[in-house]
């Protein structure tokens, strides 16, 4: 049975980390970019003639120092089970240190979950995430031990119906192809050519209107020991008005 916290508008207002409650040394910079509050603005701004859209998924595996390589990186299937306690100590992260199960990634990023899935799948959830008739519940995800898995903040809001109505996640992971594959396939995200040549930009959009947007930037210093964080993510998928 999950550990409920009640969070205040406050905390709620303020960008997720890495884990729940191991934001404090990557605040500033997800202030910027991956802020939520700029996150949603640029959600809410986004409108107008589409840009030019591809489905590349070019560069979102590291390029590794020659060092670095070895016959363990040829094949995501080699990579050891995760460790949350490993991943915390690269990440800086000891949220991430306490025991967490591991969802897989597949499952996780889904419109059909309900409050009882969520509250029975994490040992400790922070609630009380109210935001615009929404309530919302957030845990620290971790999806498995492979360089193609993430980790971070996962938040589920549902709404009025009791329904899943926008799923956020802020992380890290060491390769995103995987993840853009999945939200390609199943949401319809699709690429778009943003004007920062860093940012790797992924979009739905219904009625020329952005309704869901990835974001993917390549941490500031990529660490051979820290396979897990070479990438920082900023997800969130709002459930299209059509949809049920």
């Amino acid at each position: 049975m999950a550990v409920v916290e009640q969070t205040s508008a406050l905390e709620t207002a303020a960008p997720a980390g890495r884990a729940a409650g191991a934001a404090q040394k990557s605040s500033s910079r997800e202030r910027g970019m991956f802020g939520r509050t700029g996150f949603a603005m640029v959600l809410a701004g986004a409108v107008g003639a589409p840009y030019l859209m591809s489905s590349g998924v070019e560069g979102l595996t590291s390029a590794k120092p020659a060092a670095e390589s070895s016959p363990s990186d040829a094949s995501a299937a080699t990579d050891p089970p995760v460790d949350p306690a490993n991943v915390a100590a690269q990440l800086d992260s000891p949220a991430l240190a306490e025991p967490a199960p591991a969802i897989p990634l597949e499952e996780v990023f889904r419109f059909d979950h309900t409050t009882a899935w969520v509250l029975g799948h994490w040992p400790r959830i922070s609630a009380g995430l109210a935001e615009l008739d929404m309530q919302g519940y957030r845990a620290p995800l971790v999806t498995g031990g492979r360089t193609d898995d993430l980790a971070g903040s996962l938040t589920y809001y549902f709404n009025k119906r009791q329904r899943v109505q926008r799923i956020t996640f802020f992380g890290t992971t060491g390769d995103a192809r995987r993840l853009v594959a999945l939200l390609a396939l199943r949401h319809g995200f699709v690429r778009e050519i943003a004007d920062d040549p860093s940012l790797f930009l992924y979009r739905v959009r219904q009625n020329r209107k952005v309704i869901s947007e990835l974001r993917i930037k390549p941490t500031s210093v990529v660490r051979a020991d820290a396979p897990y964080s070479r990438f920082e993510l900023a997800l969130l998928i709002e459930r299209p008005e059509t949809e049920p």
